[in-house]
């Protein structure tokens, strides 16, 4: 679907929808007090809903682990959009058969996977949802939906705009000044907090952002160099491996670093070091890695887009001993494996959505437009000129590149 197209849906669509929905939901909360006072079970069967963003699931890990732990939640469903699924997989703290999907490929799957992903949530007896999602209506729609008697999510309090429903019998007050994982870490907390306002007052500690990790067997590995030197074979000569990821991706490209900065950066590595660069990304970013590699003419420089499944690219990972992207859903699968991670930010902010882990290091210019995407904008921006990202130096993430490579490369 087009997302500019999936923006004005939410909109135009979401906002009645939602304002008729939290009508009916006000009036069934007035009987509901007639016949008395509700019980305020501990959470039995949960729902995580996260639908757009891969690199959040990542993120939300410490929150759903604190559901399992501390609250004690006997079964967890997570729903996100089909393309998604294996961010929620890779986790390994869900069952694949509770991980509920919606399919975006076309409008009509669209809605019959959503009217098929409520009746499993219906028929699944869930008794409490939190709605990482910031400020979707389609989200609290489905929340409201749920069935489930205990809704948690974002709620904007007294901001402006964002409307979306009085659907959360808990809301959470959206901290933009604070990192997601902590904020989704508010979200499960709010439960236990039935009388404050706003929610939540509690300082989330750094201790409580745990991490899941992931590793490749050697098997697998094997056969991931197989089809690396299959296609060149120098590659496997060098000494180090680095991993590029030049393309921000057709949803939101204005996070792109410049190709000529890439360029530029590989050749001095490729110079300084013993080591093949390695192009990764969907089909789309075929472009971008053919001029890289075009301009680099090196026996050692390999376009491997579209080459890779999700699994793949987490094996590429652990093979890898430093990835350079631009902030998007690769760097977050990338923070649960060992590879050294440099992630270019501009639109968006590493205080918000920095990936797990001390391997992870992140550049930001820190213009006074940026970040220009975010929650409060359905992340849509007017600029069609990303000097935040140009702005990135390739001398600094040379340095860093040059440190990640001499203190720890040689030892993958």
């Amino acid at each position: 679907m087009n997302v500019d197209l999936v923006r004005s849906i939410d909109k135009w669509v979401g906002i009645p929808a939602c304002f008729l929905l939290s009508a009916v939901e006000r009036l069934a909360r007035t009987f509901r007090k007639k016949a008395g006072p509700a019980r305020r079970n501990a959470p039995e069967r949960v729902l995580f809903i996260e639908l757009s963003e891969m690199g959040s699931a990542i993120l939300a890990y410490p929150a759903m682990r604190y559901v399992s732990e501390a609250l004690s939640a006997t079964e967890s469903f997570f729903l996100t959009f089909s393309q998604n699924r294996f961010s929620v997989e890779v986790l390994d703290i869900i069952p694949p058969e509770r991980i509920l999907t919606i399919d975006i490929d076309h409008p009509l799957t669209f809605l019959r996977s959503t009217v098929k992903a409520l009746g499993k949530i219906r028929g699944a007896g869930i008794d409490t949802v939190f709605d990482l999602e910031l400020f979707s209506r389609f989200s609290a729609l489905l929340s409201g939906l749920s069935g489930a008697s205990r809704r948690v999510g974002f709620g904007k309090y007294h901001e402006e705009g964002l409307y979306r429903g009085n659907l959360m019998t808990h809301k959470v007050l959206y901290n933009c000044h604070q990192h997601m994982a902590k904020n989704f870490m508010a979200l499960v907390k709010a439960i236990e907090r039935e009388d404050e306002y706003p929610r939540v007052k509690e300082a989330i500690d750094e201790v409580e952002m745990t991490r899941p990790s992931y590793r490749s067997s050697q098997g697998a590995l094997e056969g991931l160099r197989a089809r690396l030197a299959a296609v060149r074979p120098e590659v496997l000569e060098a000494t180090h491996l680095i991993l590029l990821n030049p393309s921000a991706g057709r949803l939101l490209p204005i996070r792109a670093w410049p190709v000529t900065h890439y360029v530029e950066l590989a050749r001095r590595a490729l110079e300084r070091f013993d080591t093949a660069v390695v192009i990764i990304g969907l089909p789309e970013a075929q472009r971008e890695a053919s001029e890289i590699c075009g301009r680099l003419d090196s026996d050692r420089c390999l376009d491997f887009t579209g080459k890779t499944s999700f699994r793949d690219l987490m094996d590429l990972f652990c093979l890898a001993d430093v990835l350079v992207t631009a902030d998007s859903g690769p760097a977050h699968f990338a923070a649960l494996t060992p590879v050294k991670r440099l992630v270019l930010f501009g639109p968006e902010t590493p205080l918000l959505y920095r990936p797990f882990g001390s391997d992870t290091q992140s550049f930001w210019a820190g213009l006074s437009c940026s970040p220009c995407l975010s929650a409060y904008n359905h992340r849509k921006t007017s600029c069609e000129n990303a000097v935040c990202m140009q702005a990135i130096r390739v001398d600094e993430v040379f340095e860093a590149l040059s440190s990640a490579l001499d203190n720890g490369g040689e030892e993958k």
